[in-house]
């Protein structure tokens, strides 16, 4: 890794330059990739890069390869580097300065990030790399910077609101949920039988309701489920088979989040913590309102 070196002293000096909020809501489109919402932003002023819109991920982050091409200085590996836990499993990342992020009209101004320095790539059977985007849209500058974040599924729109608070449209049908931040991410309570889990609300997640092997011993489906085959998961800590990570489909015989309550909900069994992902979400205009800690579903 070839990318410039800050010294701490001058990494917390630049950090110091942040931009004003806008006045204005900023609104992107988004398109589905891989199951996944991803939009696209000018990272350093060279160039719009998709980012994938992830809210599982506490913190924005962007490969090594990425932080040479867009001159992003990195802090000084002997002050300090990161661990980053992902599904499937751990590495060490670098810590890097993105002079401007720009979303839309929106420009944020020596903002932190992570810097990967390991990929994740599959050969298609056309011999060609195929990838997930390089870079990701953590759930902090959302967190960070917004008074609410709105998803809309069905338009392909995402709204970073700011000043104003969130007001549900009033012609739509709607359920909403608490959710809180733990470990820099969105989480809300699911509830089977006589069993509730707390789950993160994860947008960079392509499936729909997914619980932990701790969650289906409590349930009693450990042992049960059809294997899912065909799938490969590719996070921090590396990319395995959907075999070879034994996830499985069960059926639930009730499932309720957001307060709706599901009769023989499939979910799958999988690596990491419990999650709601987005064909889940993809149904609604799925809003996080950072005032009142609530997670909206409008549909």
């Amino acid at each position: 890794m070839e990318a410039m070196t800050l010294t701490k002293h001058q990494f917390l000096q630049q950090m110091e330059r942040r931009g004003a909020a806008p006045a204005s809501p900023v609104i992107l489109p988004f398109r589905m990739v891989a199951g996944v919402p991803v939009i696209k932003a000018n990272i350093n002023g060279h160039g719009l890069e998709p980012m994938m819109l992830d809210t599982g991920a506490s913190r924005t982050m962007i490969q090594a390869t990425m932080a040479v091409e867009k001159k992003v200085p990195v802090l000084r590996a002997e002050e300090a580097t990161v661990e980053m836990q992902g599904v499937i499993g751990r590495e060490v990342g670098r810590i890097g300065l993105l002079n401007s992020l720009i979303l839309g009209d929106w420009t944020l101004r020596s903002y932190p990030c992570l810097v990967r320095t390991y990929e994740n790539r599959l050969k298609s059977r056309q011999g060609g790399a195929k990838a997930f985007p390089e870079s990701l849209l953590g759930f902090d500058v959302a967190l960070n910077q917004c008074s609410f974040l709105t998803l809309d599924y069905r338009t392909g729109k995402v709204t970073f609101g700011f000043h104003r608070a969130f007001q549900p449209r009033s012609t739509d049908r709607l359920a909403k949920t608490p959710f809180k931040v733990k470990h820099g991410v969105p989480f809300i309570t699911v509830k089977s039988g006589d069993h509730s889990w707390e789950a993160i609300v994860d947008t960079g997640s392509f499936n729909g309701i997914e619980i932990s092997e701790e969650i289906a011993t409590r349930l009693g489906v450990q042992n049960q489920g059809k294997k899912i085959r065909g799938l490969y998961l590719m996070a921090v800590g590396g990319t395995v088979t959907s075999a070879q990570a034994n996830m499985r489909v069960v059926k639930l015989k009730d499932l309720t989040l957001v307060g709706e309550r599901y009769q023989e909900a499939e979910v799958d069994i999988a690596p990491g913590p419990p999650r709601v992902g987005s064909f889940f979400l993809k149904d609604y205009r799925a809003t996080f309102d950072f005032r009142r800690k609530i997670l909206w579903l409008e549909w």
